[in-house]
C-alpha cells in the first residue's frame, strides 16, 4: 500500500489527470556526494527517531499489526496528502504501472495493497466492463474508502459500462485466492510494507496465470548518493512537516526508514526470480525517486 498513492476525490482526480504536472525542484542544494551522504545519514537518523513513535513498525512479529494501524489512522487524509505531496505525479506513476501490468479488455486483474483504490480503478478502465478487478488490502478503513469511491463512480455510469469490482480484506503474504486466477496484477506502495517480501512475491506468482505480469510501484531505494540525498531532503523538509499539520507526523516519518530497509532494484529483481518469475526488471522513474518492478510468470 502506498502512503502517497491515492486520489483526493472526483474533481481532484479529473484535474490531476488533465494537467501535466512537473515535479517541483527543491531549494536544497547539494555541494558534493560526500556532503550528500552525510546529510542523508543525518536526516535518516532524525526520521528513525520520529518513526519510533509508531510502535512496532519495525519490530519483528509486530510489523503487520503496527503498519495496519498506521494506514487505518491516515485513511481519512490519505488521498488529499497524496495529491499534495506528489504534486499530482502519482497519477502518472500509477498509469505507468498499469500499462506495465499488461491488463487487457476482458481480463481478471488484481491490485494488492489497494488502499483507497487508485490502481484498481485504473485496472478497471483497462479490463473494461467485460473484465473484473479485485482490490485487496489489510486495512479495513482503506477498503471502506475504496468501496465508497466505487459507489460514487459507478452511480454515474450506465450498468453496461460498469466493471465488476470486489474489495477483499486480506494478507499480501497469504492471498485468499486460488492458483492462476488472475491475468494481471499491480501493487502500489505495498511491497515495502509487508513483513516478508519473498513470501508476498511468491503469492503474486502463485495467483497469476502463465504469461501474466505484475507491476509493483514503490519508492526507489536508490544506490545513487545524489538521488538518495534529494529524496531524504524531500521527505524530511516537505512531507513530514506537511503531514504534521494533519496530526500525522509520526506516521509519515515512517516513510524514510521504511525506504532505507527496502531492497534496491537489483535485489528486487533477484527476489522476484527466486519467487518463480521468469523475467523481472526494475525500472527507475521520476529521476530515480520511484521505481517499478515488472515481473512476468512463465
Amino acid at each position: 500500500m502506498a502512503l502517497l498513492s491515492s486520489a483526493s476525490g472526483a474533481a481532484a482526480n479529473r484535474l490531476a489527470q488533465e494537467r501535466q504536472c512537473r515535479v517541483a525542484s527543491t531549494s536544497y542544494t547539494i555541494a558534493a556526494p560526500v556532503r550528500t551522504r552525510y546529510l542523508a545519514h543525518r536526516q535518516f537518523s532524525s526520521t528513525v527517531a520520529q518513526a519510533s513513535e509508531v510502535e512496532g513498525a519495525f519490530t519483528p512479529g509486530q510489523e503487520a499489526e503496527a503498519r495496519r494501524g498506521i494506514f487505518n489512522r491516515i485513511s481519512t487524509k490519505y488521498d488529499d496528502l497524496n495529491n499534495l505531496l506528489s504534486f499530482g505525479q502519482h497519477w502518472v506513476w500509477k498509469r505507468m504501472a498499469v500499462q506495465w501490468s499488461r491488463a487487457r479488455a476482458g481480463q481478471r486483474a488484481l491490485d494488492v495493497c489497494c488502499g483507497s483504490g487508485d490502481l484498481a480503478f485504473m485496472l478497471a478502465q483497462a479490463v473494461g466492463p467485460t473484465g473484473s478487478v479485485v482490490g485487496l488490502d489489510f486495512a479495513a478503513d482503506m477498503l471502506r474508502d475504496a468501496g465508497s469511491r466505487q459507489a460514487r463512480t459507478q452511480s454515474e455510469q450506465p450498468p453496461s459500462q460498469r466493471t465488476t469490482m470486489q474489495w477483499v480484506q486480506g494478507d499480501a503474504m497469504e492471498l485468499p485466492f486460488g492458483a492462476a486466477e488472475f491475468d494481471a496484477a499491480t501493487m502500489g506502495y505495498g511491497l515495502r510494507n509487508v513483513a516478508d517480501i519473498p513470501a508476498a512475491l511468491r503469492e503474486l506468482h502463485r495467483v497469476l496465470k502463465p504469461g501474466g505480469s505484475v507491476a509493483i510501484l514503490d519508492f526507489n531505494n536508490s544506490p545513487d548518493a545524489l538521488v538518495d540525498g534529494v529524496q531524504a531532503a524531500f521527505l524530511e523538509r516537505l512531507v513530514v512537516p506537511v503531514a504534521s499539520q494533519y496530526g500525522l507526523q509520526a506516521e509519515y516519518a515512517y516513510l524514510r526508514p521504511s525506504i532505507k530497509r527496502f531492497p534496491q532494484g537489483r535485489e528486487q529483481e533477484r527476489l522476484a526470480r527466486e519467487a518463480g518469475f521468469k523475467r523481472a526488471v526494475h525500472y527507475e522513474i521520476s529521476f530515480g525517486l520511484m521505481g517499478v518492478l515488472v515481473a512476468t510468470k512463465a
